[in-house]
């Protein structure tokens, strides 16, 4: 008799779990078709920003795909480097015209004519604000760190590229035409990898 009633009660306890899963089954069915998407939602949208940034001259004339002149004298028009020599460039600004805050930095931009060993062997690149020219006021275009916030621009910077003291007499005659300034730019506070 005792083991008539087990067998019953393990009978019993396998419907109710058969059952269980039958209940727990129709209703995770019944939930997928009919959530309708809007269940929970509490109404927050997102919108990715824009970082967007142009390079001008102080008129706000663009300067993408231009090579940016060297300033140089009536009397001696073109730039003739030597070594420990220097030329500013003319004035450029960097302009925020997306809509996110932005960190940048700046790096020359070469012509493929140019090989950037060659050149980084011969020259030394600063960055000067316009208004402050002179190396005591320059930092090193690697070092040069900017940000702003959207719809800004910086002040008048200029280049100034300096032939080292060190260059070798293999650079005499040798042009470097195209040489041209790139922006790096990342989002809000994001570090800028070059």
């Amino acid at each position: 008799m005792l083991r008539y009633q087990t067998n019953k009660q393990a009978l019993i306890i396998a419907v109710l779990v058969v059952l269980l899963c039958f209940v727990c089954l129709t209703g995770a069915t019944l939930a997928l078709f009919t959530y309708s998407g809007q269940d929970g939602a509490i109404g927050i949208v997102v919108t990715a920003g824009n970082v967007e940034i142009d390079i001008v001259d102080t008129a706000h004339n663009t300067l993408k795909g231009s090579s940016l002149a060297f300033v140089t004298s009536a009397e001696r028009p073109e730039a003739l480097f030597a070594p420990g020599v220097g030329f500013y460039t003319q004035a450029f600004l960097v302009e925020n015209t997306g809509d996110i805050p932005v960190s940048f930095t700046l790096s020359i931009s070469r012509s493929a004519q140019i090989d950037a060993v060659e050149f980084n062997a011969a020259f030394e690149v600063y960055v000067v604000k316009e208004k402050e020219l002179g190396l005591d006021n320059a930092e090193k275009i690697t070092d040069f760190r900017g940000r702003l916030a959207a719809g800004e621009a910086t002040e008048a910077y200029c280049l100034v590229v300096k032939m080292k003291e060190t260059a070798i007499n293999a650079y005499q005659g040798v042009a470097y035409p195209g040489i041209g300034i790139t922006v790096h730019a990342v989002q809000g506070n994001a570090t800028v990898a070059q």
